[in-house]
């Protein structure tokens, strides 16, 4: 995932939004409904400058705005490291008139030096007059989820397609490790929404994209967490994806943690494997690249395939490796460590320079361990 957050951190480094935001088929003039529309987006998405968010009181309906910190699902849809809206440059590629709102979709891309194109996103965007007439935003979850199931269980709130029967087992289960996480954690309960389908695409397509950089491939088990707003969306894992319900009750607590993927790995595995499916996949790729430094681990070996990341799937290594030597207690020391460095240096006495060796090592006789 990482190769995928260097494009777009180099995108969004040199993006600066336009002042007019270019529009593929010229909108007629004459249609004001359309005409305000396309404005009315296009302040909203040139607000998105570096280091500043929009203020969503001017562009979302108070009972969104009073529902979440933040209204808009779509950004970040693709990391949340960045918005969506500043990975790329801006395209308006048509508005139209549908059922009371307009429909803007909008592609987000950008031409490299060879005047290569690469298209990061293209979004839904659903604007309507209030009962002030005031134009506002219509979350595309309203138009996209419209016939979606809902049902509370625990601390979680489901939204599913219809098609889907409920798993009242896997709910249960998920609710037993959340138990678990909150006595051992000393953590109060969280009140989570919990969005999924049977693929990330198509709970992709229900947040209002059309596109994203991140589609594609073959279909895994695949999440993300909203920590602003404790939501899950989820697509392949059904009722139990408790990888992301690790990240929203720990990552307020640990903001600084380079152990926060390798404690969610640690607890609920993923792409739907647990870590030492992992584990074993990344020693014999390893066996079979000898060349691959591991003192490098961050900046050269980041990607290996669609299906384990060497990153998280290492440092959830490591929280494994502090359990089985302390426990808890050791658990959580390591996840107050900001540094990985630090943390390899004081907690295994080793330097970088040497992690190559001692991760190699750590790597096969972990990834053993569980078939002996």
């Amino acid at each position: 995932m990482k190769k995928l957050y260097t494009c777009i951190f180099a995108v969004f480094i040199a993006s600066n939004s336009p002042a007019q935001i270019p529009v593929n088929n010229p909108i007629d003039t004459t249609d004001v409904e359309l005409v305000k529309a396309v404005d009315f987006l296009r302040s909203y998405l040139n607000e998105f400058t570096a280091g500043h968010i929009p203020e969503y009181s001017k562009y979302w309906s108070a009972e969104d705005c009073k529902e979440y910190r933040q209204p808009d699902q779509l950004v970040n849809g693709i990391t949340p490291e960045c918005p969506v809206y500043r990975i790329g440059e801006p395209d308006i590629l048509y508005a139209r008139p549908e059922n009371g709102y307009v429909h803007i979709k909008t592609m987000f891309a950008w031409v490299d030096t060879n005047s290569k194109v690469s298209v990061m996103s293209i979004t839904n965007h659903y604007i309507q007059q209030d009962e002030n007439k005031l134009l506002r935003f219509i979350s595309p979850f309203r138009i996209g989820g419209k016939d979606w199931n809902t049902t509370a269980s625990g601390n979680i709130t489901y939204h599913y397609p219809p098609y889907h029967r409920f798993d009242e087992k896997k709910a249960k289960m998920l609710a037993r490790q959340i138990g678990t996480l909150e006595r051992d954690w000393d953590l109060k309960p969280i009140k989570i929404r919990y969005y999924f389908a049977d693929t990330k695409d198509e709970l992709d397509h229900a947040r209002g994209f059309d596109f994203t950089v991140a589609m594609g491939n073959r279909d895994k088990p695949s999440g993300m967490s909203d920590d602003a707003d404790n939501i899950i969306y989820c697509g392949g894992l059904g009722e139990n994806y408790f990888h992301e319900v690790v990240h929203i009750y720990l990552n307020h607590h640990y903001q600084q943690s380079p152990m926060r993927e390798g404690i969610a790995v640690f607890y609920g595995g993923s792409m739907g494997h647990e870590l030492f499916w992992h584990l074993r996949r990344l020693n014999t790729y390893l066996q079979q690249h000898k060349n691959i430094d591991l003192d490098r681990l961050s900046d050269d070996f980041y990607y290996m395939d669609n299906f384990t990341n060497p990153f998280t799937t290492i440092t959830g290594m490591l929280c494994l490796d502090a359990y089985n030597r302390n426990g808890l207690a050791a658990l959580k020391r390591m996840m107050d460590y900001t540094s990985l460095d630090d943390l390899i240096e004081k907690e295994y006495k080793v330097q970088k320079g040497n992690w190559n060796e001692f991760l190699r090592k750590m790597i096969d006789d972990n990834s053993r361990a569980k078939q002996n």
